[in-house]
């Protein structure tokens, strides 16, 4: 509890930082970098964000993998 408030604003400030650089912050956040507070799945932007609901609704239409398995990032939630 201590130590995620003073993460947050440190990387809060690396992002402020990187936004006065000329591209120097991507809209775009690695899954395996991500914190509970971001959405990895909808930076990959809204047309790849359908593709892969599409292929969740074809392979997984009982949604096994969105519910069932604990954790993580899930597409429903995109």
């Amino acid at each position: 509890a201590f130590a995620y408030p003073k993460l947050k604003a440190w990387g809060n400030a690396v992002c402020d930082y990187a936004r006065t650089i000329e591209n120097g912050l991507l809209n775009w956040v690695y899954m395996n970098y991500a914190d509970k507070s971001q959405n990895p799945l909808a930076s990959y932007g809204p047309e790849n964000v359908k593709k892969l609901k599409d292929a969740a609704a074809k392979y997984d239409p009982e949604q096994v993998f969105q519910k069932l398995c604990p954790g993580g990032f899930k597409i429903s939630k995109a």
